[in-house]
């Protein structure tokens, strides 16, 4: 139980780090797109959500696929972890 644990520990600190950085990436393209006006923020908010969706992708299948205990469940759990990541993405980035 502890090792699954710690697989979920260092897959969540990836997926979070991916936000934290498209998140902050996110903040200095609007800062830019203000200042030249040469993306609409609403552009570069969808880039980052569907980049974001991907890395998330790959980083999971990378994750599970090396998963060696309680497979099923890390699945699951990582998959659910990617939503909660994505939603906390958006939540926090979405133009309004």
């Amino acid at each position: 139980m502890k090792n699954y644990q710690n697989q979920l520990d260092r897959f969540r600190t990836i997926a979070k780090k991916l936000v934290d950085d498209h998140s902050a990436e996110l903040f200095s393209s609007y800062k830019l797109c203000s200042s030249t006006g040469t993306m609409q923020p609403d552009d570069a908010y969808h880039s980052h959500l569907d980049t974001l969706g991907k890395q998330l992708d790959e980083q999971a299948r990378q994750f599970i696929t090396t998963a060696q205990t309680n497979a099923d469940i890390v699945r699951s759990e990582v998959w659910e972890l990617c939503k909660k990541y994505l939603d906390q993405f958006v939540r926090r980035n979405q133009p309004s």
